[in-house]
């Protein structure tokens, strides 16, 4: 059932992203993606979940529009269960 799916170690995952800003790896923790950006048929990045939201989706006072990220590679670690996820593989197969 998990043919062709890697499972690697957690702890692992961490030592390698402490060295990623040596290989141009950005990282950012503590900010959720909301939804993935498209090109066709390509992810290029993702947008960050809004600031400033009431707990019925309007915006407060403080509202900030959650910035787009753009990169050549984008790596979702939420699990086939994630938002973003579903949202890629419904678009994409």
């Amino acid at each position: 059932m998990n043919h062709g799916n890697y499972a690697i170690s957690l702890s692992d995952v961490v030592k390698w992203l402490g060295t990623s800003g040596e290989r141009g790896i950005e990282i950012y923790p503590g900010f959720a993606a909301a939804k993935p950006l498209f090109d066709g048929d390509r992810v290029i990045g993702v947008q960050v979940q809004d600031r400033g939201v009431d707990k019925d989706g309007k915006p407060k006072p403080n509202f900030e529009a959650g910035p787009e990220i753009h990169a050549k590679c984008v790596i979702f670690g939420e699990g086939p269960r994630g938002s973003c996820t579903k949202e890629v593989i419904e678009k994409l197969g």
